[in-house]
This record gives structure tokens, C-alpha cells and sequence, in this order.
């Protein structure tokens, strides 16, 4: 399995994994790693370490667009960066990982706000849709 793909099995897991402050070092729970998990995070981790740069990156790029997109359709504009930043880490990462990081912002993004990161406040796009079928609390 790649790099890439155990990162998303990981996410999807409710696994999160961070990058330490000084970006050295990766940072996950006690709790959430058993010795296997641990044993591929110290063999895979020069390889994690730039993947989760990228994470970081990506998240913060999937959070601002959901604001934008909520805004009002006059800012759609500013989307055109927003897809080539998004193709860029997506190449960086790998589809499955992006589409990972993506659902998990978008569930904690409507628990942080109440807003469908897509639709706002009507609630009634296929997103809702899916996050109604993967059981997220509105």
C-alpha cells in the first residue's frame, strides 16, 4: 500500500495525524496507534513527514473555498486558484488522500458551523446528501 493510501485508510479511521511545530516530527495519539501502526509510521516517515505539509496545505485550501463558496456567487470567481492549488496537491497526494482530507473538513466544517460547505444554509446539495448517509450531526 502507498504512503499516500495508508494516510487516507488513517483519516478515514479518524486517525489525524500532525506535523510537530518544528515539522520533525509526526504527532498522533497514544491511543489511536498500536505497534504495527507505529513500526510503518517510523519506516514510512520521511515520505509522511512531506505528505502531511501537504495535508496541512490542503486543509487550509478546502476550508477557505467552503467560506467562499457560502459567501455569495460573486466570489466563485476567486475559485480558478483555488482549482489549480487543488489539482497541484492532488497530484502531490494522491486522489484518495485529497478526497479523505476534503470529507473530513467538510464534516467538521458543517459541526463548527452549521453550513453545508457547498450550499450553506440550504442543505440540500449531494454533499448533504452523503454526509446525511455517513451519519454527520447537523
Amino acid at each position: 500500500m502507498s504512503t499516500s493510501s495508508f494516510l487516507a485508510e488513517l483519516w478515514q479511521r479518524g486517525v489525524v495525524l500532525k506535523l510537530s511545530d518544528d515539522r520533525s516530527r509526526i504527532l498522533v495519539r497514544r491511543s489511536q496507534i498500536d505497534p504495527e501502526l507505529r513500526a510503518r509510521l517510523a519506516q514510512d516517515k520521511p515520505e509522511i513527514i512531506k505528505l502531511l505539509g501537504y495535508v496541512d496545505e490542503y486543509r487550509a485550501l478546502i476550508r477557505n473555498a467552503f467560506a467562499i463558496m457560502i459567501q455569495s456567487e460573486a466570489t466563485h470567481s476567486g475559485l480558478s486558484v483555488f482549482a489549480d492549488d487543488q489539482a497541484r496537491l492532488t497530484d502531490e497526494m494522491g486522489a484518495t488522500l485529497t478526497q479523505a482530507i476534503r470529507d473530513g473538513e467538510a464534516r467538521q466544517w458543517l459541526s463548527e458551523t452549521g453550513l453545508c460547505p457547498v450550499c450553506g444554509e440550504e442543505q440540500d446539495c449531494a454533499m448533504c446528501e452523503a454526509m446525511d448517509e455517513d451519519g454527520a450531526d447537523r
